[in-house]
């Protein structure tokens, strides 16, 4: 969708604010996703500013209007020179620096925004306008029990008010201290694309319980033993549980969050009452702070076995619709991509199709697809929430229809989002990777799913005509604005100062 969606008067801007405004709302159920609801709230997106999808930087954070699709603010750099001694730039800081953001929370204690930097393994506070307030380094560079390649992930706030953050250890391309092969290199480069995890630091990856004031941490879920707890990566919750995708897994685990919080979480820097003091420092891998799992949805189905090695690199973001719909960012492969599998015959970007799984509330495996479309690349957030503006004029010419807007959407983000482009099987250089990150609306409800004019299997090898395409597309060079690089997308529900 060109800029020029965005070129209509003012009297259809707000024609469109009292149709959303006052249309009917009525949340729907597992079997009508897309139908009418009542959220409304802006996006907030982290731009991690990497080459080749993106001109490189430091990072940031945007928002976007979702009634006129316009920007909002933009949240900048915190570790600045000028920040260096305050609370904002505290010992164990590196500024100026990189900034690299990762999860995104905003609507929180006094309506801040909670922002985590993958660079700096910490947290900054903010104003809702943008101006940082303080930053925490999290402990992960002096615990081994973190692992050895600690790396921030998706964050949430939870129902009983405290922040959950993902901490995945893997092996990554870009990371130094990975596994090294025998002449000094780093493995990771043995295996396309290149990263890879191992049981023992899957063993590693925890969620962080921190406290909302001080944002220590307080509490933790450490691996309950299953093989497909890797390097989790987006976090959600409903009344069933804690929801936590497994980048390597392929699996998204539900957990009982309640378990070991509410009889063993006595405060600040506590394991609970059985500990002889507790204001004591908080401690790693108690028994009693291993996830209580509730059960496992499995995104490869019932028959794939516990090590399938398409699970790897394969689940990142995760959020739910109105009806308890669950929506999940998902690689498939048409190889295994096993180590030195590479090459152009091997393992390379035309093996990849990323798409959205939807798995039915309370189902354990995913029933459809949506966004199927192969020019997609690279999704690293989704999230619904009510349908924008420009998607809105794009499905509803006119308003001709009062109530056609009152719907959920599904906001994509993606650091390669070339929408339309026709890749035929695995090729050496897929055509449809290209760089330029951008934020795509889909409709999902069912009459809307893939393949309604032809197969859109999402298999790398398969036919891929009938594919989803966007309604509306925000940021990035095709709507006159520099590209991006997606790594999360939040609903804002107190939306910042504009």
């Amino acid at each position: 969708m060109k800029n020029t969606i965005y070129k209509h008067s003012l009297f259809l801007i707000y024609g469109l604010i009292i149709s959303l405004s006052t249309g009917l709302a009525i949340a729907h159920d597992k079997g009508n996703a897309g139908l009418p609801v009542c959220l409304e709230g802006n996006i907030m997106m982290a731009d991690a500013q990497n080459n080749p999808f993106a001109p490189a930087g430091s990072g940031r954070v945007l928002e976007m209007n979702i009634f006129t699709g316009a920007r909002g603010i933009t949240v900048n750099n915190p570790f600045s020179a000028d920040n260096i001694g305050t609370p904002v730039v505290p010992d164990g800081i590196a500024a100026p620096g990189p900034w690299k953001p990762t999860g995104v929370l905003s609507g929180g204690l006094n309506g801040h925004a909670f922002i985590t930097s993958a660079a700096q393994h910490a947290l900054t506070e903010f104003h809702r306008d943008g101006t940082p307030i303080k930053t925490v380094k999290l402990p992960m560079d002096d615990d081994p029990r973190f692992g050895t390649v600690p790396r921030l992930l998706g964050s949430q706030m939870m129902p009983n008010g405290n922040i959950i953050q993902n901490v995945c250890d893997a092996n990554f391309f870009n990371a130094v201290n990975s596994d090294t092969n025998p002449d000094g290199s780093n493995a990771s480069n043995n295996f396309f694309p290149a990263v890879y995890t191992t049981a023992k630091r899957s063993a590693n990856s925890r969620l962080l319980v921190l406290d909302p004031e001080t944002l220590e941490v307080i509490d933790e879920y450490s691996a309950p033993g299953d093989p497909r707890w890797t390097c989790m990566a987006g976090v959600v919750f409903n009344d069933e549980g804690m929801y936590v995708s497994m980048f390597h897994g392929a699996a998204v685990f539900v957990i009982d969050w309640k378990a070991g919080v509410e009889e063993e979480s006595a405060g600040i820097g506590s394991n609970g009452e059985d500990d002889d003091d507790d204001n004591q420092p908080f401690k790693l891998g108690k028994k009693k702070n291993k996830a209580k799992v509730i059960r496992v949805i499995d995104m490869l189905g019932p028959d794939a076995p516990l090590n399938d090695p398409r699970r790897r690199d394969s689940l990142r973001a995760i959020t739910f619709d109105e009806g308890g719909n669950l929506y999940a960012t998902f690689r498939a492969r048409s190889k295994a991509c096993l180590k030195n599998e590479l090459g152009p015959q091997g393992c390379n970007p035309g093996v990849f199709r990323q798409h959205i799984a939807v798995v039915p509330k309370d189902a354990d495996y995913p029933t459809r697809t949506i966004g199927l479309d192969p020019g997609v690349n690279v999704i690293a957030g989704i999230r619904t929430n009510r349908i924008s503006g420009p998607g809105c004029l794009a499905i509803n010419p006119g308003f001709a229809d009062p109530d056609a807007c009152d719907v959920e959407t599904l906001y994509v983000a993606a650091s390669a989002f070339n929408p339309g482009c026709e890749a035929n099987g695995p090729v050496a250089a897929n055509p449809c990777f290209l760089p330029g990150g951008r934020v795509g609306e889909y409709l999902i409800a069912i009459g809307d799913a893939d393949a309604t004019n032809g197969s859109c299997s999402g298999d790398p090898a398969g036919d891929n005509s009938g594919c989803a395409q966007p309604i509306a597309t925000f940021f990035g060079q095709d709507n006159n604005e520099d590209n991006v690089d997606p790594r999360m997308l939040m609903v804002i529900h107190e939306a910042f100062v504009q």
